[in-house]
């Protein structure tokens, strides 16, 4: 990217953070998931590009956004290893329901964290062994609570998977029960791949995040659409899932393109309001192979 400096209002950034006790600079990059607390209010995670995963709280209403707190994840008091966060959603108590995305071959597991406001780990649920049969690295990528459930959005096909389907895993906190239905993709342009980055609950609907994994020119699909909640009627995980319908609701090329650089890779968090407002943001990957910029931007919800 190249910025030029001039008069007027600045379209970059986007986002910054306050100073923390010792009047340093929050630190922070590579938000993967994002909800919303409170009108204009959000809180977002951070996933494996730091070995201390965290929650930023975030003041939207702000311009530009500003990262206000963070709160580092921890097990018995200390910072939680082993975490490479996704997705972010309330509890109804003050507390977060966290999805972890695994990774088998750094031991990292395919689970859901349930942490306290303040950020310690109260309860760990393994993903089930019938769903981890068909594994691979692209995991979790979003959960939102709806009633009872936790709707996980896995990100690519799994084993199992039809290819141009993929899971979305239903977990009841209540008789703990898992359940699943499956989403169908977009088609992928030739040499990419295309699957979900995000799930975020507002009235009626879920609302998802899909997108290409190309970038600039080549890019073809960043998309928000949306599926009924009345369609998450999950099934058994080793049974024959039920498909989803979907609709598009956002087309985010032309908002990465506005921003008049090239167009990203990794639009992974979308939060909605309950005032219908939604609030997108890329994941920078920790400016690791990454340019580093990280977009946030806001539209409405009908």
């Amino acid at each position: 990217m190249i910025y030029e400096l001039a008069e007027g209002e600045a379209n970059y950034p986007q986002l910054i953070s306050d100073l923390d006790a010792d009047d340093r600079p929050i630190g922070w990059a590579a938000l993967s998931g994002a909800y919303a607390t409170e009108p204009g209010k959000l809180v977002a995670v951070s996933d494996s590009a730091f070995a201390e995963a965290a929650i930023y709280t975030i003041d939207a209403t702000a311009t530009p956004a500003r990262i206000t707190a963070k709160t580092v994840i921890t097990r018995n008091r200390q910072p939680a290893q082993k975490l490479d966060l996704e997705g972010i959603t309330g509890d109804g108590e003050g507390g977060f329901w966290l999805a972890s995305e695994g990774d088998t071959a750094k031991l990292t597991p395919h689970a859901l964290f349930h942490v306290n406001a303040e950020g310690e780990i109260e309860e760990e649920i393994a993903f089930p062994a019938e769903l981890l049969a068909g594994e691979t690295r692209s995991g979790a990528e979003g959960i939102a609570k709806v009633g009872d459930t936790l709707w996980i959005a896995i990100q690519r096909e799994w084993k199992d998977d039809e290819k141009g389907f993929v899971k979305l895993v239903g977990y009841n906190t209540a008789t703990e029960e898992w359940s699943a239905v499956r989403y169908p993709l977009e088609t992928a342009a030739e040499g990419a791949w295309v699957g979900l980055s995000e799930i975020s609950l507002h009235g009626d609907y879920v609302y998802l995040i899909e997108r290409d994994n190309q970038i600039a020119d080549k890019a073809r699909l960043k998309a928000v659409y949306r599926v009924p909640v009345a369609d998450l009627s999950g099934a058994e995980l080793d049974s024959d899932l039920p498909t989803v319908s979907k609709e598009l609701v956002r087309d985010l090329l032309p908002d990465l393109a506005a921003q008049d650089g090239y167009i990203v890779d990794k639009v992974e968090s979308l939060a909605i309001d309950s005032d219908g407002k939604a609030y997108v943001i890329t994941d920078n990957d920790g400016v690791d192979d990454s340019s580093g910029e990280t977009m946030f931007w806001t539209f409405g919800i009908e």
